[in-house]
């Protein structure tokens, strides 16, 4: 059974009302048709909506009109979704990057938290999701939240997620190249302390020959 959008709307929004007494001066102008045709199309509704519920909703919701049903659903999910933001933003707030792990995979992981979070009613303010992500970073990647905040910079979530790889990225390159330069010069100095110590141990050698060769002299005389 499909029931038309309009009357779905129409039996949501508001309850059957309650027919007022014959004698009674409202009933004069009460609209009894209107009335009738308002619990059939409730009743046509809630056959609807039992039909896509779950065989435990349908026992809560089998004697409920469609207006007290989505109420109730509404109390019901409302704990729930209370309960899952709570869950998110535990750990949203939770999320930090270590050193040695990848960036990319950290900000995906808080980007999906946050979409989480959107989808369940609950919308972070831009600056707050982009701030939480900073503040999630480690000390290596201060250079970065100086400049970005410096700047002012204003980007979208996706943006801010390239940004952080590129700037990963390029300062790996630069520790490599800084490694291998104190890996050189290292490798300069010990050379030159080996030289140092190879040329010491041949003047000791020498002084001693010499007097060897001056004790011998002496003796001779």
């Amino acid at each position: 059974m499909q029931v038309p959008e309009k009357m779905v709307e129409y039996v949501l929004d508001k309850p059957i009302g309650v027919i007022p007494d014959k004698e009674s001066l409202e009933f004069a102008t009460f609209d009894v048709e209107a009335h009738q045709k308002h619990i059939d199309n409730a009743s046509d509704a809630q056959c609807v909506m039992l039909s896509s519920m779950s065989l435990e909703l349908q026992r809560q919701h089998e004697h409920m009109l469609p207006y007290e049903m989505l109420k109730h659903l509404k109390s019901l999910y409302a704990s729930q979704a209370q309960t899952m933001e709570y869950e998110i933003l535990r750990d949203l707030f939770n999320c930090k990057l270590h050193d040695g792990s990848k960036v990319s995979e950290h900000v995906l992981k808080m980007i999906g938290l946050i979409e989480r979070l959107t989808s369940i009613g609950t919308v972070l303010p831009a600056n707050v999701s982009t701030n939480l992500i900073l503040q999630s970073l480690p000390s290596s990647f201060e250079n970065f939240i100086v400049n970005f905040n410096m700047n002012n910079t204003k980007v979208g979530l996706p943006e801010l997620h390239n940004k952080l790889k590129t700037y990963e990225s390029s300062t790996a390159k630069v520790k490599s190249v800084l490694m291998v330069s104190s890996s050189a010069k290292s490798s300069k100095w010990k050379n030159k302390q080996q030289q140092k110590k190879k040329a010491s141990k041949d003047a000791v050698i020498t002084s001693r020959n010499v007097t060897f060769l001056e004790d011998r002299y002496v003796c001779k005389e």
